[in-house]
């Protein structure tokens, strides 16, 4: 008889939870395991959340983020759990004596745990410094794009942003990410508009969620009426890959980040990927081999001025990220980990 697994995730749609929740998912399903998915922003405490549990034949829990899923499990949990870090739990919350409180106790039960990568792992162990190793696994994300047939230019065209004659030759800049503090993408909002000013052939392009109503106001107060910054609002995964397929350079802005899967995608799908220093990123990415970093907006325009300009540096950056997807990023491997896990948790 097959295993229920439980996933549980913030499940908003886009967003990278939500697929990587689906792509664990998928990797269990081809193993003959019974999946459900459930979001802990529909329980109101504990007591719901145990409740369920019990009324509902659940084997094993896979929770991605040891704070939002994680704050509902300890060792009350009747069954096997494995916690998966995401990168706000290692950058953020941590600093937060109550989040941090129900993080150790979901880590402190758990069977498993899972970063993405070594540098998350450390900061984890730094935080946890008493955590058994051997209950410790990295596994790092396997990317899987699927662009759909929407083509980014005639999309801007047809929604009236821009005119034919200016997008066919435009540099499109493309931000991809919730509109929320962490990912920052008011960052190059300013050096945007007024690079624009100067070349009527560069454009900001902002794709994410709504995901806080005072900082939402705030983002579309500041992006106003400027010229060149165009706000597309929420799209489906298959339609954002497009826009990344389609796009001069995929830019992340993030104040923090664990392991950026727009980052990947964007590596697999071809295209240029230019990043804020942080700890995530600059494990990510090797500046000026594999992507882009910049640590301020002058320097982000002087990089972009600069690569541009230059087709055959573009054309080896994109070529040596897109083997770096092939070679550490492969959802087989990814697969074969979360299986050989939940096959440790039946013993």
């Amino acid at each position: 008889m097959p295993s229920n697994v439980l996933l549980l995730s913030p499940l908003r749609k886009p967003s990278g939870n939500h697929s990587t929740v689906q792509r664990i998912r998928s990797h269990l399903e081809s193993g003959n395991l019974v999946c459900k998915e459930w979001d802990p922003a529909d329980f109101d405490n504990e007591e719901e959340f145990l409740k369920k549990l019990t009324d509902n034949e659940v084997d094993f829990i896979i929770a991605l983020h040891a704070y939002k899923a994680g704050k509902f499990l300890s060792d009350k949990v009747p069954i096997p759990y494995i916690v998966i870090f995401g990168g706000t739990d290692i950058n953020q919350f941590y600093t937060d004596d109550d989040k941090l409180l129900k993080m150790s106790r979901a880590v402190g039960a758990a069977r498993h745990i899972v970063a993405f990568s070594q540098e998350m792992m450390d900061k984890a162990l730094r935080i946890w410094p008493h955590l058994d190793k051997s209950r410790t696994a990295i596994i790092k994300q396997g990317i899987q794009t699927r662009a759909s047939s929407l083509r980014l230019r005639d999309y801007l065209v047809n929604q009236g942003h821009v005119s034919s004659s200016l997008v066919a030759e435009a540099y499109i800049f493309l931000f991809v990410g919730s509109i929320r503090p962490v990912k920052d993408p008011l960052y190059l909002v300013n050096t945007m508009a007024e690079w624009h000013r100067e070349r009527a052939d560069v454009l900001y392009v902002i794709i994410g969620p709504k995901h806080e109503e005072d900082y939402f106001a705030k983002f579309q107060e500041a992006i106003g009426r400027k010229d060149g910054i165009i706000y597309l609002g929420e799209m489906d995964i298959e339609d954002t890959h497009a826009c990344m397929r389609d796009c001069s350079a995929l830019v992340n802005t993030s104040e923090s980040e664990g392991m950026a899967a727009v980052i990947l995608e964007s590596m697999d799908l071809g295209t240029p990927v230019m990043a804020r220093c942080n700890g995530g990123n600059e494990a990510l990415i090797q500046n000026n081999v594999t992507g882009f970093l910049f640590s301020s907006p002058e320097e982000f325009k002087d990089t972009a001025n600069a690569f541009i300009k230059d087709a055959a540096v573009r054309s080896e950056v994109t070529q040596t990220a897109k083997a770096q997807i092939l070679r550490g990023h492969s959802p087989e491997i990814e697969r074969n980990a979360y299986h050989k896990l939940i096959n440790d948790l039946k013993h």
